[in-house]
């Protein structure tokens, strides 16, 4: 059995400027946990992996391609591979997402 405590994880260096921790990360797939605090956002970027996030604490807005909403904890957003997105936190308490991709991206994602 493997568990990993979010407290023990470490924070890793992204584009976005925002807390990330990776809590999963095997060639199936890859689970991190980001905190995106009131002001922060997510840059525009793609992915060349399909992406689900899970809201685990706070409101967001999350924009996929074309379409744009606020969703909060207990949410699940699926966002397909090759599709533009991005979070902002524009509440006053700080947003808690899980990123899944899957499967574990081979190449980085772009930058818009």
């Amino acid at each position: 059995m493997i568990i990993t405590s979010l407290t023990d994880a470490a924070s890793k260096p992204n584009p976005h400027g925002v807390d990330a921790k990776t809590l999963y990360d095997h060639d199936h797939g890859l689970i991190s946990h980001l905190t995106i605090l009131p002001g922060q956002s997510l840059k525009r970027h793609i992915t060349p992996v399909d992406v689900a996030f899970y809201v685990v604490e706070g409101v967001g807005e999350v924009e996929i391609g074309e379409e744009t909403a606020k969703v909060g904890a207990d949410t699940l957003v699926e966002s397909p591979a090759g599709i533009p997105h991005s979070w902002k936190n524009s509440s006053q308490d700080p947003l808690r997402i899980l990123v899944m991709k899957l499967p574990k991206p081979t190449r980085k994602s772009k930058l818009l």
